[in-house]
């Protein structure tokens, strides 16, 4: 009985090791080019999908300057898995809408529309309010390109503008009547105060 049990046990652990290594049952070892999501038959890959969430831990912990929980992990990895099929699924509509941005687009929104981030940056700053001839200067700068903001500055308006033209385009056929702006604006500001003796 002694030599029965040990060959059951053998036969177990080997055939288990055999199922779970070989991929009968459709698993297969993760490598960085395996597709963790096909939206519309764009694949997100392992690699990159584990890049951009690290590098948010990674943002999140030193603006918070403490760890972070597995929650708020799981979170953050459940948000940027978000985020990435959003951006999939807004570069296809860019595609098949044929949204473009030309540098001359990039140029005219850099100088005059700047994004929040430059905005309250305490640097541009005069008197408590932006100043946009600072920005203008510091833009024009050899600084501006050595530290990479010019950089920042174009990949933030690839993103943004895209977004804008897309807003635009679905958003230009809707007529909102007075009467429907004004129940609107009364639903936001109206209030009533009680009291009671």
């Amino acid at each position: 009985a002694k030599y029965i049990w040990l060959i059951i046990v053998v036969a177990f652990v080997g055939g288990f090791l055999l199922v779970q290594t070989s991929g009968l049952l459709g698993r297969t070892a993760v490598t960085p080019t395996t597709a963790v999501a096909t939206v519309n038959g764009t694949e997100i890959l392992y690699n990159q999908y584990v890049q951009a969430y690290q590098n948010e831990l990674q943002n999140v912990q030193q603006r918070s300057g403490r760890s972070l929980t597995q929650d708020e992990v799981r979170r953050i990895e459940n948000d940027k898995f978000d985020e990435m099929v959003t951006d999939i699924l807004l570069q296809q509509e860019y595609d098949r809408r044929g949204i473009v941005v030309t540098d001359e687009e990039i140029k005219q929104y850099a100088q005059f529309a700047p994004p929040p981030w430059i905005m309250q940056a305490p640097d541009l700053q005069t008197e408590g309010k932006f100043d946009i001839q600072k920005y203008n200067r510091y833009l024009t700068s050899p600084y501006a390109k050595q530290s990479g903001l010019l950089a920042a500055l174009e990949n933030y308006y690839r993103q943004e503008i895209p977004r804008r033209k897309l807003a635009e385009q679905v958003t230009s056929g809707i007529y909102v009547t007075d009467a429907e702006l004004w129940r609107a604006w009364q639903d936001q500001h109206d209030s009533a105060q009680a009291s009671f003796v």
